[in-house]
């Protein structure tokens, strides 16, 4: 199964109360893997330790899934992005 891509551009610096949002959706998708890439640096999306680098960022930032209900998950993490769930 091929993976998909998105691009997100993040307008407010992220805080970690954004991040716990997008892990816990991450974590929604079992079989899915899900990477953020933002200046140069992939991230596992389903991993706080790893998304706590977009702490503080504003800007594009690229994220792919590949497996199971991919575009389900970017869709969902997209909306988190832009704000768009609380």
């Amino acid at each position: 199964m091929e993976g998909m891509k998105t691009y997100c551009f993040l307008q407010e610096k992220m805080n970690s109360r954004t991040i716990s949002k997008l892990v816990h959706k991450a974590n929604e998708f079992e079989e899915c893997q899900i990477y953020f890439e933002f200046d140069n640096c992939q991230m596992n999306a389903k991993s706080m330790l790893s998304m706590s680098k977009l702490s503080g960022m504003a800007g594009l930032c690229c994220i792919t899934a590949q497996g199971q209900d991919q575009q389900d998950s970017l869709e969902g993490i997209r909306q988190i992005c832009a704000g768009k769930l609380v």
